[in-house]
């Protein structure tokens, strides 16, 4: 009996001591975990509270942000960076980004150093008379070739001519009698009125305009149609005999123009090439063709007749 129950004493101290054992890992356990929860705490702080005002006034990037590469601080990051790209392909970009400058001598450069700023002059190379055809014109149409005629007519740039050539009588025709001398006479009379309107006149009665009277106030072209618009020589007396008709009539554009003058307060002065003789025919002509009040008519005297401009 005596040995059963020292079984028993023992059996009860292990039991005991296996318990004492299990609580005492159980408590570290917990304490290591929450050893572990302070620390995760600890490394992860809680964000402030933003209000809705300050998450609105936060700026928004609607475009992407710029991408920023930072050059190598070194020689040696730079090689660490090309490393794996092929030399080839290297030069190559940099010969596009920075292409090489020719060589120049010390000339070369100093005549650099002194280029002008300015846009170089347009300088265009006419053709070599070995390469440009035929010449005296003879590849030009005859309308190109009396269109350039007439324009240096006009101008005054030929040397002193009698008739039209006769070539370029049927394109005289054409223009005097079509729409493109009517716009020519238009033309002229807008850009003359915006001038006049323009000009500061001083009111001391020194502001004059000074008209021709042929072909500028009065047009002669009934008379050049009887004659060839021009391929006849001029006759002075066959013109003479015109002019005592009295029936040049007035040309609309030059008519308004005179008109507009007047009354801006322009002195008027009228010359002609007519001869004195024909002062009073010329002057009903005028009248009757609507041009009144010019402060002076200028003909030219019988021995200095000229052909009427």
């Amino acid at each position: 009996m005596a040995r059963r129950g020292g079984l028993v004493r023992l059996l009860v101290t292990l039991i005991l001591l296996l318990l004492a054992m299990l609580l005492a890992a159980a408590s570290a356990v917990a304490e290591a975990a929450t050893a572990t929860a302070e620390v995760e705490v600890e490394l992860a702080p809680a964000t402030p509270a933003q209000n809705a005002s300050e998450e609105a006034e936060q700026p928004q990037h609607l475009l992407p942000r710029p991408l920023i590469i930072e050059p190598p601080s070194s020689a040696a990051g730079a090689e660490e960076m090309l490393g794996e790209v092929p030399a080839d392909a290297v030069a190559a970009s940099l010969e596009v980004l920075v292409p090489a400058a020719p060589a120049q001598d010390a000339s070369e450069e100093v005549a650099a150093d002194a280029q002008q700023h300015l846009p170089r002059p347009l300088v265009i190379d006419l053709p070599s008379s070995s390469a440009a055809g035929p010449r005296d014109g003879d590849d030009v149409p005859v309308d190109v070739r009396c269109a350039s005629w007439r324009l240096a007519a006009e101008a005054n740039n030929l040397a002193p001519w009698k008739a039209v050539q006769a070539e370029c009588a049927a394109h005289v025709q054409d223009y005097v009698t079509g729409v493109a001398y009517r716009s020519d006479l238009e033309l002229v009379a807008r850009e003359s009125a915006a001038y006049a309107r323009a000009a500061p006149l001083r009111g001391d009665g020194r502001d004059a305009w000074v008209f021709d009277v042929d072909e500028t106030l009065l047009s002669n072209l009934p008379y050049y149609a009887d004659h060839g618009y021009g391929l006849e020589l001029f006759d002075h007396q066959k013109f003479d005999r015109w002019v005592e008709r009295g029936e040049a009539r007035a040309i609309p554009s030059s008519l308004k123009l005179y008109n507009e003058v007047r009354e801006l307060g322009f002195k008027t002065f009228l010359l002609t090439g007519r001869s004195e003789g024909h002062q009073g025919v010329t002057m009903e002509n005028l009248k009757k063709q609507g041009f009144h009040d010019w402060d002076k008519l200028i003909l030219s005297s019988w021995l200095n007749q000229t052909h009427p401009e």
